[in-house]
């Protein structure tokens, strides 16, 4: 083969979507320390060396209406926005607008890793059917039947999709988080203290990192998160 012939294979794109509840109970110390969190994450995902997944991050906002702020790209591209928090909590739409946005080919190409979902919140989800309204409070596989969660959880696209939550203070539907994630042996992370909201993204930042220079990034199990948090802080 001449050198002509010769093409650098660029790395497979490993994309990190995360879904942020920044409804107006968020307001405060809690949409603080998840934007520095934030920060924090990318500067650190932005310098891994020998990666063989490229991370790619998106951002999506939930609030009065669900509005992906950061659209996927490389790391090292991005300067996150600030997030303010105001607004409801439609994280039916979030998971449908996550969904369409991993089955589009133009922004999760065929050849992509499989993708990191997280979603956090720390309450209610306001879009839910008047029925389910009605019935509440609803257990996860009540959840698990809500149409964003079928559709989610049965897309060819997503439903191999690795999967982390958390959950903020006490009124955080944990039922809905544990339905999100729907893995037996991956907890929904509580945050009853603010500090612990930095924990998880040290979290999600281990984890993606690791996984972007293991051998096979697609069989990635995760990292062990018995170290970091308590036992009170893992809802399983």
């Amino acid at each position: 083969m001449g050198l002509n012939n010769f093409v650098i294979s660029s790395p497979r794109p490993l994309p990190v979507f995360i879904l942020v509840d920044a409804s107006g109970s968020m307001q405060g110390p809690k949409i603080d320390m998840v934007n520095n969190s934030l920060k924090e994450m990318v500067a650190t995902l932005s310098n891994i060396e020998g990666a063989k997944g490229q991370i790619e991050i998106s951002l999506i906002k939930i609030s009065d209406y669900v509005e992906v702020i950061q659209p996927l790209d490389k790391v090292e591209n991005i300067v996150l926005p600030q997030l303010v928090a105001n607004g409801k909590t439609p994280i039916g739409k979030s998971v449908l607008k996550v969904l369409e946005m991993i089955e589009n080919k133009s922004i999760v190409p065929d050849r992509a890793y499989t993708p990191v979902i997280i979603l956090i919140s720390d309450g209610i989800p306001t879009d839910i059917t008047r029925e389910m309204y009605e019935v509440r409070p609803l257990n996860k596989h009540q959840y698990l039947e809500w149409t964003p969660f079928e559709k989610f959880h049965n897309s060819i696209k997503s439903k191999n999709c690795m999967r982390m939550a958390l959950g903020i203070g006490e009124d955080a539907d944990f039922e809905l988080l544990k339905a999100f994630i729907n893995k037996e042996n991956v907890p929904v992370i509580k945050a009853v203290e603010v500090p612990t909201i930095g924990k998880f993204f040290e979290w999600v930042t281990q984890t993606v990192s690791q996984r972007s220079v293991s051998a096979n990034p697609n069989q990635f199990e995760g990292i062990p998160f018995e170290d970091l948090f308590p036992d009170d802080a893992l809802v399983i």
